[in-house]
């Protein structure tokens, strides 16, 4: 199906079509990667954290129904880097750049080059499929069929693996082994560091590009087996509609009329998507009153974020908000974590925030009008 041009459309850039093919990839990826996470999380319920460890001592055929549960997830989570790599190809070059694209996710995946590696490998193996493409209107109409059956596939397969495999791969092999090891022990001060680096990130423009890009790199180190940083993602992202809401309960109980009343009327509804992980409920919020709103969730999204990385806590889903709690290394801690940097967002933004008209619109933007119709 041709694609609409809009008179006086702007034309994206190539570095704007990259980068949204970079997310696509990783949207298509967050399913695996949070069904994978999930049946983890249940398997280690059942049969123990340490659950991988026994497993290693047995044959298949000697496996717990934990065990069984565990292994689906693990197959689930084999392909979630081949699987960024394909989408990514697909949303460059359509069709003809899956193969190629899930082709150069399993290499990377061989070499230690991670998801990095695959979001190089997609890109590379998306141009060069869109190169053949190109040349396949050139040549004449009698070869040209031969293009999308057999020479698209196997030359864009080819060049790309060999490129993953003897040049882009091999510094990227090279940043992820290091990175992994980095990342593997990190906690104690260093924690903290990087999981409030993480959790602030979350807390700026509630799901916008800095929270996308963030949440990138959280959800690729968590295909690579890196399980801590989706935990202080998490635990950053969801403290900020949560605080937000805690803000609006204190102003009930003190009575000093900094939330209109069509605000107040929506808490309920915030405290149900903040348990669900949706922080677009802030947006409105950081509309209308952008810094006093955007420094408290930050501060909040530092603390919780920080507090998971100093424990070293882990998630193996990205996403599922209150559902995934009880499949993380620490649930009581998470919940702690979560809480604790809520309270500060929202005493802070209560104290910041300046008295309202009780009457007044809000700034007709977002998730708000959507729950007061």
């Amino acid at each position: 199906m041709a694609e609409i041009q809009r008179k006086g459309a702007k034309k994206k850039s190539q570095a704007q079509v990259a980068w949204d093919a970079v997310l696509t990839g990783i949207s298509y990826m967050i399913p695996f990667i949070v069904g994978g996470g999930v049946l983890w999380g249940i398997a280690k319920a059942m049969g123990g954290y340490n659950i991988a460890a026994d497993m290693a001592e047995l044959d298949y055929t000697q496996y717990t129904l934990a065990m069984v549960i565990y292994s689906i997830g693990s197959a689930i989570f084999n392909v979630c880097v081949p699987i960024i790599g394909a989408y990514i190809g697909w949303a460059l070059a359509d069709k003809p750049g899956l193969a190629p694209g899930f082709a150069v996710g399993v290499i990377s995946n061989t070499i230690k080059a991670g998801f990095l590696g695959a979001v190089v490998g997609g890109l590379i193996a998306g141009y060069v499929t869109i190169w053949m493409k190109d040349l396949s209107k050139k040549v004449p109409t009698s070869v040209n069929s031969v293009f999308p059956i057999l020479l698209i596939p196997v030359f864009s397969t080819l060049v790309t693996s060999l490129l993953m495999w003897y040049v882009v791969g091999v510094p990227i092999g090279w940043f992820m082994t290091m990175i992994t090891n980095a990342l593997m022990d990190l906690q104690g001060a260093g924690g903290f560091v990087f999981g409030a680096a993480i959790g602030a990130g979350m807390s700026i423009d509630q799901g916008g590009p800095i929270g996308k890009a963030v949440a990138l790199v959280a959800n690729g180190l968590n295909a690579d087996g890196i399980f801590g940083p989706a935990a202080c993602k998490m635990c950053g992202g969801m403290q900020n509609p949560l605080g937000v809401c805690f803000a609006q309960i204190i102003d009930r109980f003190t009575g000093k009329k900094k939330f209109t009343e069509k605000e107040r009327s929506t808490t309920v509804s915030g405290l149900v998507l903040a348990c669900c992980y949706i922080q677009e409920y802030v947006i409105p919020f950081l509309v209308q009153d952008t810094w006093r709103c955007l420094v408290p969730c930050m501060l909040g999204g530092a603390l919780s974020g920080g507090l998971c990385g100093y424990f070293a806590l882990e998630s193996a889903a990205v996403h599922g908000g209150i559902f995934v709690i009880p499949m993380m290394s620490n649930p009581l801690q998470f919940v702690l974590f979560w809480f604790a940097g809520a309270a500060v967002t929202g005493i802070l933004y209560f104290l910041l925030r300046k008295p309202v008209d009780q009457d007044a619109e809000m700034a007709g933007n977002g998730v708000l009008d959507q729950l007061l119709g």
